[in-house]
């Protein structure tokens, strides 16, 4: 059995880079970015108020307090959009609203909560430091300035920044193409009648199709095939239409297990079969269409089909992409109890649920250890490892985790 990082290793050595294409900003939501995007001017644009109150001459405010407050004289009014016509000359102030432009002769503003109007008068109540609550020409973003690097993937924040900077189409990796097979006379979709006790309501291909969406891809659910492998080489000889093509079930050791065999049959050049993990050991991994496409048998566990998703299918997706941070998440944390199994052989990765205890990671794992048990992931948010070698640790001990 091959180690899980030699085989990650693997996978990630054997992703191409796909084409890039120009869109509009909402629909590159989740895409990845293939250009870096410069500001074209600084940001702010002019020295502005943070606050509404009113803008001063420091030195007419500096020695304010409460019980002896500067009094000004309120001379103009300046609101957001305004086109600054006011000069602050000694004495004086302009009563100003949150993003006006600091009108000239002014060089700090003072919030209007400490302050008092009478009579054209306003009576500051407070002394700031020079230049408080103004925002500077600049500060943010300078022309020139890279504010979003190639590699990046595209949240709801960065279409906001990108709507600011003025930037309408933007050039990101196109969505790779990935077909999901599920296998299995026992199998039934959603919506069929089960109607004999051994069959089993379809899970893989729901989660699949999910995670695909979830990493940026394009999903092409081509349903559920018996285990029938005149009928499943016909559906493996279309995989050239694919950057990516996920089977699940048939790979594992059963004389109906057809995966393994009709893979190197339609073209699939075989890397490894079987990795050194639990659960989804018996992961198939090769390449086809002279090395552009990917394709993944996965066990038919659904809890297996979801771990090798997370652990070698997405960071192989988000790679293809250009995708900077493609490679899964790890943090240490305390564990909150013992954790003990018989069989030390493989890297074990089991759901669990971290949190902040003060300043201190901890985490906890689930009480449904099994492969065919989906619900584990209920309330789940990394997976806790449990290296080779390893049958027990005790409460306390420092663990790695990996982030959902």
């Amino acid at each position: 059995m091959m180690p899980y990082e030699e085989a990650l290793d693997i996978v990630l050595s054997s992703c191409q880079n796909l084409s890039t294409e120009k869109v509009f900003i909402l629909d590159a939501l989740n895409r990845v970015l293939a250009e870096d995007v410069v500001s074209q001017e600084d940001r702010p644009s002019f020295d502005n108020s943070a606050m509404d109150g009113y803008a001063v001459r420091w030195e007419d405010i500096k020695e304010a307090t409460e019980g002896s407050p500067a009094v000004l004289k309120l001379v103009g009014e300046m609101p957001a959009g305004a086109e600054s016509s006011f000069k602050v000359q000694r004495g004086t102030a302009i009563k100003i609203f949150t993003g006006a432009p600091i009108p000239e002769g002014a060089d700090t503003v003072v919030p209007v909560e400490y302050t008092e109007t009478k009579d054209g008068l306003v009576f500051i109540k407070v002394s700031l430091k020079e230049g408080a609550n103004i925002r500077r020409k600049g500060e943010e973003l300078k022309a020139g300035d890279v504010v979003l690097k190639k590699g990046t993937i595209i949240r709801h924040y960065e279409v906001g920044i990108l709507a600011s900077l003025n930037k309408i189409n933007v050039e990101v990796s196109r969505r790779p193409r990935v077909a999901i097979l599920s296998t299995g006379d026992e199998i039934k979709d959603i919506g069929e009648p089960i109607t004999k006790p051994s069959q089993i309501r379809t899970s893989n291909n729901y989660t699949l199709l999910a995670g695909v969406l979830s990493a940026g891809g394009i999903p092409y659910h081509l349903g559920i095939v018996q285990d029938d492998p005149e009928k499943l080489k016909s559906i493996l000889s279309q995989m050239e239409d694919y950057d990516v093509f996920i089977t699940t079930g048939g790979v594992s050791m059963g004389e109906k297990d057809y995966i393994k065999i009709l893979a190197s049959e339609v073209g699939v050049d075989v890397k490894f079969h079987k990795v050194r993990i639990k659960p989804a050991k018996p992961i198939l991994f090769g390449t086809y269409n002279g090395g552009k496409g990917l394709f993944f048998g996965i066990p038919g566990n659904p809890v297996s089909c979801a771990m090798a998703f997370d652990l070698l299918v997405k960071p192989a997706l988000l790679k293809m992409q250009g995708a900077k941070d493609y490679l899964p998440k790890i943090l240490k944390a305390r564990i909150k109890r013992d954790f003990y199994r018989r069989d030390a052989e493989r890297r074990e990765f089991v759901r669990a649920v971290w949190w902040w205890e003060k300043d201190t990671l901890v985490c906890d794992f689930s009480q449904k250890l099994q492969s065919h048990m989906l619900t584990s992931y209920v309330d789940a948010n990394c997976y806790l490892v449990v290296r080779e070698g390893v049958k027990e640790i005790k409460e306390g001990e420092e663990v790695d985790v990996i982030l959902f």
